[in-house]
């Protein structure tokens, strides 16, 4: 324990940097990495790290793991190693602080920070930008948190074995809680399952010109029409409890269809649903579903145009902006 000199010029600032430094921040970084072992899922991740790493085919499974055994080793280098301590948390919050800033440009609900427990993004924006400054200006000088030319060797293997023991955490035991429900039988016995590797990203340019029945995510899709191939066609993915979904179905599909419809029902990981559940308007529609215990990283409403059962048109959307949708 560092001793502070009461008396000492600047000893409020020290104090308030040290623990800033050697106890808040820690524990912040603490809990999400906790919170994000015990949710175990790739769905939950900050939504502009799946669109950026997702995007360039990175394996969002490792992405979780690599974030995890980050931050818990970090918290141990901060805890154990006071010299180092400021200049880790800067490099961490400040790694953060971009991706947080591209979660409240894509309008996130949560930041994906924590897990499965929902933080908007700007107020952990606005916490980490304290943290980050703190470090950077409060904490600077102070002798307590000086980097020194030896460390003590307890020090050292403490920090190290916190290491170990973070990285085994962080890629060999991570869950996502009770196992899923198998999927409803299809008709002849088939049972649909999903990908291998636990989540799907799609890649709405790689779907056009493309026959829907041959992509991967038709595969797993439970009661398909069997006439997809047939003239024009649309193919409805929609959460039930996703707002913008029911706003769209309200507008354009609540009466008579503009061409024939499939709804494809997203689920979370663990089930469908049963709080905050939207009307379903689209009585005309043809109904089917994708199984569970898989993150579908498919952010709904996604409409598909189909022309003699070939993708014509693949777009998130909304009502106010219907992107594939010809209704004129």
């Amino acid at each position: 324990m560092t001793k502070i000199d009461g008396n000492s010029p600047g000893a409020l600032r020290t104090s308030t940097a040290i623990i800033l430094t050697r106890i808040v921040i820690p524990l912040w970084l603490g809990i999400g990495a906790v919170l994000k072992i015990m949710d175990g899922s790739p769905s939950n991740l900050p939504p502009a790290l799946v669109k950026w790493l997702g995007g360039f085919g990175m394996d969002l499974r490792f992405v979780l793991e690599f974030s995890i055994a980050a931050e818990l080793v970090v918290v141990g280098v901060m805890i154990f190693l006071p010299g180092l301590a400021r200049l880790v948390g800067i490099l961490m919050m400040g790694s953060f602080l971009p991706v947080l800033i591209g979660d409240v440009a894509l309008g996130a609900s949560s930041c994906g920070c924590f897990g499965a427990v929902q933080v908007p993004p700007w107020v952990t924006l606005v916490t980490d930008l304290f943290f980050f400054l703190s470090l950077v200006f409060l904490a600077h000088g102070v002798d307590a948190l000086k980097t020194t030319r030896v460390l003590p060797t307890w020090r050292v293997l403490a920090a190290g074995l916190w290491s170990l023991i973070s990285v085994a955490l962080a890629f060999g035991l991570t869950f996502s809680g009770a196992a899923p429900e198998p999927a409803d039988s299809l008709p002849g016995g088939v049972t649909a399952s999903g990908p291998a590797d636990g989540y799907y990203l799609p890649d709405y340019a790689a779907w056009q010109g493309t026959g829907f029945l041959e992509l991967d995510v038709a595969e797993w899709i439970q009661g398909l029409p069997e006439d997809l191939a047939r003239g024009q066609q649309y193919v409805f993915f929609y959460r039930k409890d996703c707002e913008h979904c029911h706003e769209l179905m309200e507008v354009f599909f609540a009466d008579e269809l503009p061409l024939p419809t499939t709804a494809v029902a997203v689920p979370e990981r663990d089930g469908f649903p049963t709080v905050g559940v939207q009307p379903f308007t689209c009585d005309a529609c043809r109904l089917a579903e994708l199984p569970s215990g898989v993150d579908w990283f498919l952010q709904t409403p996604v409409l598909v145009r189909l022309d003699d059962g070939v993708v014509v048109c693949a777009a998130e959307v909304t009502a106010d902006n219907p992107i594939c949708l010809d209704v004129f």
